[in-house]
């Protein structure tokens, strides 16, 4: 929360005249009238839009004061029943202070709201008053009321999102709670399996963590809710807090698709945190001109209307080599590609009846899968 000491700044040009007498008992002396608020008018109601270049304007008279001292201004806002003993937001107006306009935007205004116990979707009420102050004396506004209506989700985009609960793969232990991988400024990931039971969504796993749930497509901020799953499956689930919005996506299957043969050679199942693994016979398709050793994946996803859509996840480059014993980590990251049988495949290195190849959408790294030759 911004926090500004308008009596600092006072204080300071205080000092400018600190070399002589005569104009130290000149400010000493000076009075102050109390600044009087025009706009916004009393009870206007302010739908909030923080994604908006939106912003609310606050003005007022200007405070008069003798011997042609300057006044600072600092605006208060409280809670409804709130006496600016603890202001839950304050700040300087514009110029340093010096003007009698402050414009705050829609996104700081949420926060206001927030602070002042104003939940998502619901409307409720703030104070605000101006104080003006020269550095010696002060004076305060009158009382001002605003109307505020909250959008859906949190008031500011959480760093971290970790998800906890009976229906977890991490149970009801706040530290063993699961990362999402966060993919932008409020914008988070995992893939992760949920059971029939509760789950939350917490900022952090020390403290008391701010805690949300998904209603819908929306993110709200609740206790917990009910999983989504009767039994165990594998889901894709996307936030995104700056527009409240949630994606869940079942993961219906994984497969190693061989490139020779035109179809997956061997079905991956989900073992726990964001990894398939399969153990399979890694026989090469012989062609007129060899062996034809190339591989991706193919994942079918089913949508929350039940339409199910088919992904392929490859190499970034459409046309690979042959990997080495000793092969870059980079080789093997995972990148969703086209549908081609051919192109943007990796290559085994060896043959071997006893390959074991794990599919990691992980959030602690970077997407990839290992190839293990036994």
């Amino acid at each position: 929360m911004k926090n500004i000491d308008i009596f600092s700044a006072c204080l300071v040009l205080f000092s400018v005249f600190s070399g002589c007498k005569k104009e130290i008992v000149d400010v000493v002396n000076t009075t102050i009238t109390a600044p009087v608020l025009l706009a916004p008018s009393n009870n206007t109601l302010i739908n909030l839009s923080p994604l908006s270049n939106a912003v609310v304007t606050f003005e007022w008279d200007a405070a008069k004061t003798g011997n042609y001292t300057v006044s600072f201004y600092e605006v208060q806002f409280d809670k409804e029943t709130g006496d600016f003993s603890n202001p839950v937001y304050k700040e300087l107006s514009a110029q340093s202070g010096s003007d009698n306009k402050l414009s705050i935007n829609h996104k700081i205004v949420n926060r206001i709201a927030k602070a002042a116990s104003i939940n998502e979707l619901a409307s409720g009420k703030v104070k605000w008053r101006v104080v003006a102050n020269t550095g010696v004396v002060s004076a305060v506004s009158q009382v001002g009321i605003l109307e505020l209506k909250r959008p859906a989700g949190l008031a500011d985009n959480p760093v971290d999102v970790y998800i906890m609960g009976t229906a977890t793969e991490a149970g009801e232990d706040l530290t063993k709670a699961l990362k999402f991988k966060k993919l932008g400024d409020g914008v988070f990931e995992i893939y992760t399996s949920l059971n029939a039971g509760t789950y939350k969504m917490v900022d952090k796993t020390t403290g008391t963590p701010l805690t949300f749930v998904l209603n819908g497509t929306l993110i709200t901020e609740a206790a917990s809710a009910n999983s989504p799953a009767t039994t165990k499956t594998v889901y894709r689930i996307n936030l995104d807090f700056n527009y409240a919005s949630a994606v869940v996506t079942e993961i219906v299957s994984v497969g190693l698709w061989f490139s020779g043969y035109n179809t997956i050679k061997a079905n991956l199942v989900y073992d726990a945190a964001g990894v398939w693994k399969a153990t399979f016979n890694n026989a090469w398709k012989t062609e007129s001109w060899g062996k034809d050793e190339r591989y991706k994946f193919r994942v079918v996803e089913k949508d929350a209307a039940g339409v199910s859509v088919t992904k392929n996840w490859g190499s970034s480059k459409q046309d690979n080599v042959r990997p080495t014993v000793n092969q870059d980590p980079t080789y093997f990251l995972l990148k969703e590609v086209n549908n081609s049988q051919y192109d943007f495949s990796y290559k085994f290195q060896v043959e071997s009846t006893n390959t074991e190849v794990a599919f990691k959408m992980q959030s602690s790294a970077d997407y990839t899968h290992v190839i293990t030759y036994k």
